[in-house]
């Protein structure tokens, strides 16, 4: 398989618990380049924002409980935090094109619509996915540690459909992260 990088940015999005932070990092080793994750990009952007300006990214400092929302509350949140996120991370795109140095972008907070925005041939865009709620409780366990996270997963279970089905409408690659031991080529080929 040819695995010369043929892009300058390259998205990984999914839902918590799919394993693109593993492929993202194990991808960076292997072209020699850095990994941005989305959930520090929404911390920067919340630290210079107002709840006014961008009400999804403050929600959580408005008092609200995520556990009181239920799992179509955050995954809605997940959805709108994703809208309001894409003008900073298409300006970070945009210079790392101008500047040519290549990134890998990772997160839960990458809309398929910001990936799908992009007419220039060097970014490129897999969505990862794993349908399997027990793997995504194993997943956490073995990356958190603590108790079975039931809630949580169920989150990433319903987001993560939702991912899959709005990239399918537009055209987006959508990776299974199972069989683990041949993610990084079924990324690789996706992208090609």
């Amino acid at each position: 398989m040819n695995r010369d990088r043929n892009w300058t940015v390259l998205f990984i999005g999914g839902a918590s618990g799919m394993g693109k932070s593993s492929a993202a990092y194990e991808l960076a080793r292997l072209y020699k380049v850095n990994v941005m994750e989305a959930d520090d990009i929404c911390q920067a952007v919340k630290a210079m924002t107002t709840k006014e300006i961008l009400p999804a990214i403050h929600c959580w400092s408005s008092g609200i409980d995520w556990m009181d929302i239920g799992v179509s509350g955050n995954v809605k949140w997940l959805i709108d935090v994703s809208k309001e996120m894409i003008p900073g991370i298409k300006a970070i795109v945009e210079n790392h094109i101008e500047s040519g140095v290549p990134v890998i972008i990772e997160g839960d907070f990458i809309h398929p619509e910001l990936t799908a925005s992009f007419e220039n041939s060097k970014v490129k865009s897999v969505y990862i996915n794993e349908p399997d709620k027990n793997q995504i409780l194993q997943n956490y366990l073995a990356r958190e540690g603590g108790e079975l996270q039931h809630f949580r997963s169920d989150i990433s279970i319903e987001y993560g459909a939702w991912l899959v089905n709005t990239c399918e409408k537009l055209g987006i690659k959508v990776v299974e992260s199972r069989p683990w031991d041949n993610v990084i080529d079924r990324i690789i080929e996706s992208i090609l």
